[in-house]
């Protein structure tokens, strides 16, 4: 068994780890830009974001690529390639607990990254339509003309409406 192999799929899990922690503090350092309305420190948080979305995004096909050697090594077939648990299941101490702490922190890691990042693009929508509405009111697009009335409040006498009829008791 050549355990370079392994201990390369270990190294390559601890630098992705370490992007995906680093892709959480740029979207906590968005969500304070967003808070204290810094819209430079969020321009420069949204871009360096982005990079590191990109660079996670290339570091991809290398990462699947160590763990579908690491499979073939250790008897696991490539197609699918296997989850890194299932890998760990199958490695020799030290390396199979932390690939396995390593998958578990993974998936911790990327719940935490859509909860923050959904509770940052629900925060600039809500700004978003506070400013719309205030828009909207300053410009005098939020009153609504009823029927019969003109846009200062006054009655439009040229508007005909169809006035409710009383019923005879007899009917």
């Amino acid at each position: 068994m050549d355990i370079t192999v392994v201990q390369n799929l270990a190294e390559q899990l601890d630098a992705h780890l370490a992007r995906y922690q680093e892709l959480i503090d740029y979207l906590d350092r968005e969500k304070k830009c967003l808070l204290s309305l810094d819209l430079d420190g969020l321009l420069t948080a949204s871009q360096a974001k982005e990079q590191l979305a990109r660079n996670i995004h290339d570091n991809l096909p290398p990462f699947t690529a160590s763990l579908t050697a690491a499979a073939l090594m250790l008897g696991l077939t490539a197609d699918p390639p296997p989850t890194l648990s299932e890998a760990a299941r199958l490695c020799p101490e030290p390396y199979g607990n932390r690939l396995n702490e390593g998958a578990m922190t993974l998936a911790r890691l990327k719940n935490v990254i859509l909860r923050e990042n959904e509770a940052n693009r629900q925060f600039v929508e809500h700004s978003l339509e506070l400013v719309n509405d205030s828009i909207n009111v300053l410009t005098g697009a939020s009153q609504i003309r009823g029927e019969g009335y003109r846009k200062d409040g006054s009655k439009d006498k040229s508007v005909k409406k169809a006035l409710p009829r009383k019923l005879s008791k007899e009917v």
